[in-house]
């Protein structure tokens, strides 16, 4: 109970819907306790209404057709009306008992329903019953026993009196089962209060309910609306909102227009500080021509220092493009790019590059369409990187294979394989380190992997390098899809 307890407060932490059920199933529980305590209270006054005013009719008989017999004891002239006091095990019974000096009651006359046994009563009950007032009148006194002649429980109404020509004190004792008098009203009653109950936990969850459907449509609707602004449908949220949710909206589209300035002013500051660094590195490579003692270093360097600045202005270009690294949910907001297409141009591309270096056969394989979520050009770039190394180190094949996320917006793999060589672990390794070569002969300047990691990783995306089965490197690039 504990355990679901915890769990349904965690809910209620995390989720409105859970706070409006758990708000209904405490009003249903709080509605079935007040019903039951109501039910009890309404069966107590009804009996109190229904069966006092009988057992005090009863008693007043009694009394008055009591007197002294011959043999100065007493003896009840005429027994009441209702043929039940003598019907064995009817649930009416009648006593009259003496007072005894000690407290005590002797009981003398009983009626026959009770056959040869008498009402059983404790002590204290029995000084309850021949109490006096403080005037030193005797009221009538009412007594709840769990349990009667009958197993059944009873009510008890008594009442001392004394009888003339008899010295005792006498307590005229009336008990009746309810179960056999408003035993059939009290029925009722309680289908009542349990149909009222029924009716009363059915509204409740039916309002709950509406209030889950209905109350909660507006965050639904934002909901939607935030999903087609993140998938590209929408450039901001639209439309009439309710006034609670209105205020979060213009803060939301007050969001996405501060990242879209925020994105923007980070490309013209990577644009400026590539002229602004292009046209130096000019004058200095210009100058490395002219030689001189230290002109073979003066080259080394500014080469290297070429290599850094374009590693890194490609890097803040990525980044900027790419927006948020939040797991799977990582891409550049309302960014939709088709796979497919893009890939049969790069195959074209590389179809026509390669057409007079070696026969070389690229084929495509993408049994679904899937969407990445970002840029074309990133895309282009990464994939680009992956098909011309196989290219480049395959030997007559390449095979690019798309397969689609296993979960909605989950993220999707571009499989490039060749017959090359392929390398080791140990290469690739070495491969993924910034700058590192395997073939120096080759043109480049040995980023493309390096930078090509930062930019999947950026996306939140994977590259693994494995053995291919066609004998070559197969490389797996992971990137986020949309819906």
């Amino acid at each position: 109970m504990a355990a679901a307890f915890a769990r349904l407060r965690e809910l209620a932490r995390f989720s409105m819907a859970a706070r409006l059920a758990f708000i209904a199933i405490a009003s249903v529980v709080v509605l079935i306790i007040v019903a039951a305590v109501t039910h009890t209270l309404f069966s107590r006054q009804l009996m109190r209404v229904l069966v006092d005013p009988q057992l005090a009719g009863v008693i007043d008989h009694l009394m008055a057709n009591s007197g002294a017999g011959e043999n100065g004891e007493i003896v009840l002239q005429d027994v009441p009306y209702d043929p039940r006091y003598l019907q064995p095990g009817s649930g009416l019974y009648f006593e009259i008992a003496t007072v005894k000096p000690d407290g005590g009651i002797n009981v003398e006359i009983v009626s026959r329903s009770l056959y040869d046994v008498t009402i059983a009563f404790t002590p204290g009950e029995i000084a309850q019953m021949t109490a006096l007032d403080p005037g030193g009148g005797a009221s009538l006194r009412y007594l709840d026993l769990d349990e009667g002649p009958d197993k059944w429980p009873i009510r008890v109404a008594a009442r001392t009196a004394t009888i003339p020509e008899l010295p005792e004190r006498f307590v005229f004792i009336v008990a009746v089962a309810p179960r056999f008098t408003v035993g059939p009203a009290a029925n009722v009653v309680a289908l009542g209060f349990s149909a009222f109950t029924g009716f009363c936990a059915a509204l409740v969850v039916g309002v709950t309910f509406l209030q889950m459907q209905f109350g909660l449509a507006p965050l639904r609707k934002l909901q939607r609306d935030i999903a087609a602004v993140r998938k590209g449908q929408a450039e901001r949220l639209e439309g009439e909102y309710a006034a609670e949710l209105a205020p979060l909206a213009d803060e939301l589209n007050a969001l996405l227009q501060h990242n879209r300035e925020v994105v923007e002013r980070a490309r013209r500051h990577v644009g400026n500080l590539a002229h602004a660094l292009k046209t130096p590195i000019a004058v200095l490579r210009n100058a490395t021509a002219e030689g001189g003692a230290n002109g073979e270093l003066l080259k080394t360097n500014v080469e290297e220092m070429e290599r850094f600045v374009e590693r890194q202005l490609r890097r803040a270009r990525v980044a900027a493009r790419a927006e948020s690294r939040a797991g799977i949910e990582a891409g550049a907001i309302g960014y939709r790019t088709p796979v497919t297409p893009n890939l049969n141009d790069l195959v074209f591309l590389h179809e026509q590059k390669y057409e007079h270096e070696k026969a070389i056969d690229i084929s495509l394989e993408a049994p679904v369409e899937v969407t990445f979520r970002g840029e074309r050009e990133d895309l282009l770039e990464m994939a680009a990187n992956l098909i011309d190394n196989a290219c480049k180190y395959g030997k007559s094949r390449v095979l690019i294979t798309v397969v689609p996320p296993e979960t909605p917006r989950g993220l999707f793999e571009v499989v490039v394989e060749d017959d090359g060589q392929g390398l080791s672990d140990e290469q690739i390794a070495v491969v993924m380190q910034r700058g590192a070569r395997l073939d120096e002969a080759a043109s480049g300047q040995g980023l493309g992997l390096s930078i090509l990691a930062e930019a999947v990783s950026l996306y939140a995306g994977e590259l693994k390098f494995e053995r291919s089965a066609l004998g070559g490197l197969k490389a797996r690039l992971r990137l986020p899809s949309t819906d």
